[in-house]
């Protein structure tokens, strides 16, 4: 799976919003506010996952693997 910017998704989820404005069906409509949606959430996990200290923050509660078999030695 190609890798994207939170910048496109952001974009993308501009042009759903503008293809939506003229849309005249609600099926239509539905599928345009499903991929605004979608493209908004992606491109704010991006941005959390880019934040200074994100992964810090996720591997502060984990241990290493190896760590309790190893004190000993």
């Amino acid at each position: 799976m190609e890798e994207r910017s939170a910048v496109y998704h952001r974009a993308a989820a501009a042009r759903a919003r503008r293809l939506r404005e003229e849309a005249t069906t609600r099926r239509l409509k539905e599928q345009l506010e499903d991929a605004i949606a979608q493209h908004e959430k992606i491109a704010a996990a991006i941005e959390r996952a880019a934040e200074p200290g994100a992964d810090a923050a996720s591997a502060q509660g984990e241990t290493p693997a190896l760590s309790s078999e190893t004190l000993g030695r």
